[in-house]
């Protein structure tokens, strides 16, 4: 996993932690404006979180897509102030409460990004990914990582679901959460939002 500070304020004792979603990049989120501290925690080919968190009174998880059940599994022994989820659950990959084992699978093993790139953004943005190649590497390595222990213990304060998701289908997220906050957006919902602390 790359760790990457997309707003950075040494007064500030908050922050904002995010998971992101697979294929995810800094520039996706430049946007979304804050006067606090945003770590993002990005490219899921290797699974080991390290950062030292010490230094912040309070902290903010927010976690989108794959970065859901990401963050519900290597972070369940620490605190939040608030959990904050984003078109994904803790299983990501299931036949009920995630991404469909076979399609998921299918789509690592036969990935194009021009298609990807349609379903995550319905053409709303252009932005720019890593090579292809990489890009396979890390959904195999999130398959692989998804079928590990399942944090249902991991639970969140506030999830949002895209009314407009071809990704992650809502009925996952239906089967694996109540009060669900609905978003007329694509699977990329952050386009709903011009603050981190709107979300």
């Amino acid at each position: 996993m790359r760790v990457e500070f997309l707003h950075k304020n040494e007064d500030s004792k908050e922050l904002i932690l995010f998971f992101a979603g697979f294929a995810n990049q800094p520039s996706h989120f430049k946007h979304l404006k804050t006067q606090n501290n945003v770590l993002m925690i990005y490219d899921y080919r290797n699974f080991e979180f390290q950062f030292d968190l010490s230094a912040f009174e309070n902290i903010t998880l927010i976690a989108f897509s794959m970065g859901v059940c990401v963050a519900s599994k290597l972070l369940r022994n620490l605190h939040f102030k608030t959990k904050i989820a984003l078109n994904g659950t803790n299983c990501g990959v299931d036949k009920t409460r995630g991404i469909h084992p076979s399609i998921f699978l299918r789509t690592a093993q036969n990935f194009k990004l021009e298609d990807f790139k349609k379903t995550l953004l319905c053409e709303r943005a252009e932005f720019e990914f890593r090579e292809e190649k990489d890009l396979k590497e890390e959904l195999l390595a999130l398959y692989d990582f998804c079928k590990k222990d399942f944090a249902e213990d991991f639970t969140w304060d506030r999830v949002y679901m895209s009314e407009g998701d071809f990704i992650f289908p809502n009925g996952a997220l239906k089967n694996a959460y109540e009060n669900l906050i609905g978003l007329k957006e694509p699977h990329f919902a952050f386009f709903a939002f011009d603050k981190w602390e709107q979300i």
